[in-house]
């Protein structure tokens, strides 16, 4: 009886063991698969987009290259971008930012929108995104700083076509948007595609829709991925950030979006409805991503709408998706 009770106490102290090795190294699985998002490939582009460049889309584009420096650590990291130039000559120019595991690949499905405003655009990999260096994605932490030097670039390389600029962000994008937005002056107008209200919380959405495990694993993968990035999620939450804007922002939002709930878009509204001059739309039957598939020529007159009423001017010969 005592030797049967002391081997069910081993297997159990055993189980126990491989129980946490396992649960640790899931962790580690969730925390890299945070930080290191599968990129995106010209094959993938070519299988999911069928396309590999505004080309394809019909618009002409020049390849761009940024060269930044990693504030963390102090190296050099190379942003990779396509301009795509206005149809008329135009001194205003819009940043495209694609959302998580995407690129400007795929963010360009809203160029020929922007471009029928006559915008130049200026579409861009996020840093460890598309044809960017870095190693890790952090949720707008670094990333603003990335795109902060962009736009300083194109400022410079480029200042009569960048007159007015204004940021179009796409869920981990419109994130990284708001961080840039909130630090800067110089940007007239912002439009926020399939926003979330705090990345942590965006990310345990996403976990539950992949069937992964909640609760403490999520949360200790989290503070994993923080803890090697050097990132802190917490400090660039779209919804606290929106109250520093000094520009003003278009939220486009769907009342189906998986990663939001019924408080996050309620908050959302009340942040961006107390920016001045802003526009809060919700689609009644539009999940995470999926405005602009609803009504196409409603969505890109939406658009035209917001900025013309913040005298981002567009002019009447302007081509609007049919």
């Amino acid at each position: 009886m005592h030797l049967t009770l002391n081997r069910l106490l081993t297997l159990f102290c055993v189980l126990l063991v491989l129980g946490g090795f396992l649960w640790t190294a899931l962790v580690g699985l969730m925390a890299r698969a945070i930080l290191r998002p599968p990129r995106m490939s010209a094959g993938k582009a070519i299988y999911y987009l069928r396309r590999l460049s505004p080309g394809d889309l019909g618009l002409p584009y020049e390849e761009e290259n940024f060269p930044t420096r990693d504030r963390r650590t102090g190296d050099r990291l190379n942003i990779s971008g396509w301009w795509i130039p206005a149809h008329a000559a135009s001194d205003r120019c819009v940043v495209l930012v694609h959302g998580y595991a995407d690129a400007k690949v795929g963010a360009i499905a809203w160029a020929p929108l922007l471009h029928g405003l006559n915008l130049n655009i200026l579409a861009i990999d996020l840093r460890a995104h598309g044809d960017s260096q870095g190693k890790y994605t952090t949720g707008g932490f670094f990333e603003r700083d990335d795109v902060g030097q962009v736009i300083d670039q194109i400022l410079g390389s480029r200042p009569d076509e960048t007159r007015q600029l204004l940021l179009f962000g796409i869920s981990l994008g419109a994130a990284v948007a708001v961080a840039v937005a909130s630090q800067r002056s110089d940007i007239t107008a912002m439009v926020l595609e399939s926003p979330f209200a705090d990345y942590e919380k965006a990310i345990a959405a996403n976990t539950a829709l992949m069937g992964l495990p909640g609760g403490w694993t999520v949360t200790a993968a989290i503070a994993f991925a923080k803890f090697v990035s050097g990132a802190r999620f917490e400090t660039v939450r779209p919804l606290e950030l929106l109250a520093n804007l000094k520009c003003p922002v278009m939220s486009i939002v769907g009342a189906e979006d998986e990663l939001l709930d019924s408080s996050d878009i309620a908050a959302l509204r009340q942040a961006t409805q107390k920016v001045p001059g802003s526009t809060f739309w919700l689609l009644d039957e539009a999940a995470h991503l999926r405005a602009m598939t609803l009504d196409p020529a409603a969505y890109a007159q939406k658009i035209r709408g917001f900025l013309t009423a913040n005298d981002v001017c567009v002019p009447p010969g302007s081509v609007l998706p049919k």
